[in-house]
């Protein structure tokens, strides 16, 4: 859930960004064509105005007689960086040392000398852009001034920064509105998370709460009666299990009574007859096991179950539950002695999976008990079966499941909870339990409890 909600909000957040970006390319080069294009139109109208005007102030000087024609092109107010150049009795004057002739496109030269139409083109000049304005004079005189757009293109570079920094700001601001919206359209998800969550966890009281948002009050009002629903199912179901364990403990300790009994006289019997009673006895023995395992279950489903803490020497505790499950295996310890642990709920783990490893695994073959310094300690139990596939791992430890060990033994002295408590008592510490491959083939369980804080002692009254 989480991580879709992640992937979900990066969509949102992607999109807001994206469309920013579209947003801002689009407006930012419209912005930038439509000003060059209005730049440029103004720059060469007002070249044409200029060269016009400069042009009759040289028809009127070139009429008379012996004129001074590079004084006459330097008195000419044109802007700076601006070239004049006239065309006069078959012969080329500029305002610059050379004349600048190859500046001129044959074809506008040609046009305006030889048609006597005034014209205009936009040339590359090695210092940039510049466009040109010709304009016939009498005879086969003309007049030209090359203006180069050395402002507009100065004016059109920092548009485009301008433009390029004003789209990323719209971005930036997009993004930053994207990840706040999304955070707010998404919280309802993320409320929903984690109410499942903490439901899962075991609080059934949890329910969630839109504070008043009437669009998602449907779906609160839905979430809540399905967790109200489910919570009344589990109590109704536990309740069911208690109450059948309790009316069961009756008839089978009378059963018991019974059976050990006819055991104290089983040598009057006959062999047929004592092989019954075995049977018989064996099938009770389970039976009160199953039981008890289901009023175990019922306290946990109940929430009921309580944790009662002590300093515990985790070896000699699981020493204890080895023997009496029958189990010689070795114990190895490291680390140190004494942990923080519910010292009958880790007997029934430690007990539990050796009797699952009797039954199903050719019996414990290794233990390894680890203590660290902060209370908390690691139980590692190997058995000398073929071990657990891997898609069975977490499934064992469901309620009433078997492995493919399981089902082919016509053994049924397993209850199908042992595992599923094991999980049960350990949860209840804060720890877990896992199953992996052993060193040298088998399964290998772990249990890892998580280290408590110790009660201050009390003092003694002296």
């Amino acid at each position: 859930m989480s991580r879709w909600r992640r992937r979900l909000r990066t969509r949102v957040v992607a999109s807001f960004a994206g469309g920013a970006l579209a947003l801002g390319v689009g407006i930012a080069g419209l912005t930038y064509a439509s000003t060059r294009s209005f730049l440029i139109h103004q720059r060469e109208a007002s070249a044409v105005r200029q060269a016009r005007a400069n042009a009759r102030l040289v028809r009127n000087v070139i009429r008379s007689d012996n004129p001074d024609v590079g004084r006459l092109l330097a008195s000419l107010q044109t802007p700076a960086s601006s070239r004049s150049l006239l065309f006069h009795d078959g012969r080329w004057s500029s305002t610059t040392l050379g004349a600048d002739t190859d500046l001129i496109p044959q074809r506008l030269s040609r046009i305006v000398i030889a048609e006597h139409v005034a014209a205009r083109q936009r040339v590359a000049t090695p210092s940039g852009a510049a466009v040109i304005v010709g304009v016939p004079l009498e005879s086969d005189d003309a007049y030209f001034e090359v203006f180069p757009f050395t402002d507009v293109t100065r004016a059109l570079t920092i548009l485009a920064w301008s433009l390029g920094g004003a789209a990323l700001v719209m971005v930036a601001g997009a993004t930053a509105v994207g990840v706040w919206g999304s955070g707010r359209v998404l919280r309802p998800l993320t409320d929903v998370g984690r109410t499942a969550a903490t439901i899962a966890g075991g609080d059934l009281t949890a329910r969630l709460d839109v504070g008043g948002d009437e669009d998602l009050l449907a779906l609160a009002l839905g979430f809540n009666s399905m967790v109200e629903t489910l919570r009344e199912r589990i109590e109704r179901d536990a309740r069911f299990a208690s109450d059948v364990s309790h009316e069961l403990r009756s008839p089978l300790t009378t059963l018991r009574s019974a059976t050990q009994v006819m055991e104290r006289r089983k040598d009057r019997l006959d062999e047929r007859s004592r092989r019954a009673l075995e049977l018989l006895g064996d099938e009770v023995r389970r039976f009160e096991r199953m039981v008890s395992d289901l009023l175990e279950i019922s306290r946990f489903d109940a929430g009921v179950a309580d944790l009662e803490r002590d300093e515990v020497d985790v070896e000699t505790l699981v020493r204890s539950s080895l023997r009496a499950e029958g189990a010689d295996a070795p114990v190895e310890r490291r680390g140190g002695r004494f942990a923080f642990v519910d010292n009958r709920r880790v007997e029934r783990a430690v007990r539990n999976i050796a009797r699952n490893a009797r039954l199903y695994a050719g019996g414990v073959s290794r233990v390894l008990v680890s203590v660290g310094d902060d209370g908390g300690c690691t139980i590692t139990i190997d058995d000398s079966g073929p071990g657990v596939p891997v898609a069975e791992r977490d499934h064992i430890f469901e309620r009433f499941a078997r492995g493919a060990a399981g089902s082919e033994r016509s053994s049924t002295d397993g209850s199908g909870l042992g595992l599923a408590l094991v999980r049960e008592h350990i949860a209840l510490h804060g720890g877990t339990v896992h199953v992996t491959d052993a060193e040298g083939g088998g399964a290998r369980f772990v249990i890892d409890l998580p280290g408590a804080a110790r009660p201050p002692a009390t003092p003694s009254l002296t």
